[in-house]
């Protein structure tokens, strides 16, 4: 192999695995792939692993969810014997000395390829964390902290290899090993797509107002509402369909059995206000962001801002997901000074969009 510390592993969706490897091009032309080890993971070969980090955690692309230096690469047999050498390879990674009295660290593990036919693992990736992080807090003084990070070893062990590095939470893109972040489920929970409302919050930094309205499109069957009503906030829940019954008579709601077209027509022509706009409507993404582009006018202030999905259409030979997402994000721009766009753990085959600083109308084309 070339210099190993020019190497790195990237992770997205699967489907979108091929778009994000194009996305880190764009920051190094001399990236290229040596092997995809998992349908979401592949090891890159790059000029400079540190710089393309850096440029990425700048920039922020849209597709590629996560990036591990990989600074050694050692040999594994699935034995309790690899914890061991893995502890040993690790103390002796480039940057370790990052790891300081009071520094707030983590170490992420991941197992890849877990074919039975290659025999059981000994261990578990919560072994392996537990065991380093305690070697490593009494050794250095460093202090574990697997929420908020400042230092991340990052492990991918397949039956065979373990590939190691160690880099800032920042620079991977995600403080979540491999950038899957997992909520709890809970018995008030309505449905699945509250996870998508509560990573957008925290990948993009979102602080919701502490009080207010807001204007939720495509509400049913009321997951982003309830997580809204139990924020503080007035909600005017917009939806042809029922929402959950455990939303029936909840105070600060009110629910539109409606079409998102005609509530926004009435709303603007009324001049009405909301402090936050959502949308998890299933329509096509241009459709949605032109929808969006007349729900700004209803901002109440600078301060408001919309946090959306777009649903992006499978590729087939006529169609092309990704020019629908880039036609998308440039409607958007028309009406929003800041516009933001990740494809997140929780997404599927769509996108999470934050936009923000109504333009004036005066100086919208």
């Amino acid at each position: 192999m070339s210099n190993i510390e020019n190497f790195c592993l990237v992770t997205a969706q699967p489907e979108f695995i091929d778009v994000a490897i194009g996305e880190l091009k764009v920051f190094d032309k001399n990236l290229s792939e040596v092997e995809k080890i998992a349908a979401d993971i592949i090891l890159c070969e790059t000029s400079n692993a540190a710089r393309l980090m850096s440029i990425a955690s700048d920039k922020r692309p849209t597709f590629a969810r996560h990036i591990a230096p990989v600074q050694t690469i050692i040999d594994l047999n699935g034995s309790e014997q690899d914890i061991g050498n893995i502890a040993l390879s690790t103390i002796e990674l480039p940057g370790m000395a990052q790891l300081e009295r009071s520094v707030h660290f983590s170490v992420q593990t991941r197992l890849a390829q877990t074919d039975k036919s290659l025999g059981e693992r000994a261990y578990t990736s919560g072994q392996i964390n537990r065991t380093l992080a305690e070697a490593l807090a009494e050794e250095t003084g460093a202090v574990e902290d697997i929420k908020k990070p400042q230092i991340v070893i990052s492990l991918l062990c397949t039956m065979q290899k373990g590939y190691l590095g160690i880099s800032t939470a920042d620079s991977n893109l995600s403080s979540w090993p491999g950038g899957t972040r997992h909520y709890s489920q809970t018995k008030e929970q309505v449905s699945r797509a509250e996870f998508k409302l509560l990573e957008a919050l925290e990948v993009f930094n979102i602080t919701l107002p502490s009080q207010g309205q807001v204007l939720d499109l495509g509400a049913a069957p009321g997951g982003w509402t309830r997580l809204l009503l139990e924020a503080g906030l007035q909600v005017i829940a917009v939806d042809p369909a029922r929402l959950d019954s455990r939303l029936d008579r909840r105070k600060g709601l009110e629910h539109y059995r409606g079409y998102a077209e005609d509530y926004l027509a009435d709303a603007v022509q009324k001049h009405k206000k909301y402090d936050l706009v959502v949308n998890d409507m299933r329509m096509d993404a241009r459709e949605a962001a032109r929808l969006l582009g007349q729900a700004s006018t209803c901002l109440r202030s600078e301060d408001g801002f919309i946090v959306s999905i777009l649903k992006l259409p499978h590729a087939t030979i006529g169609i092309d997901p990704f020019v629908n997402l880039k036609e998308a994000l440039n409607i958007l721009r028309r009406s929003y000074n800041i516009v933001q766009v990740r494809q997140l753990f929780h997404n599927r085959q769509e996108v999470t969009v934050v936009a923000a600083q109504p333009i004036p109308l005066t100086r919208r084309r």
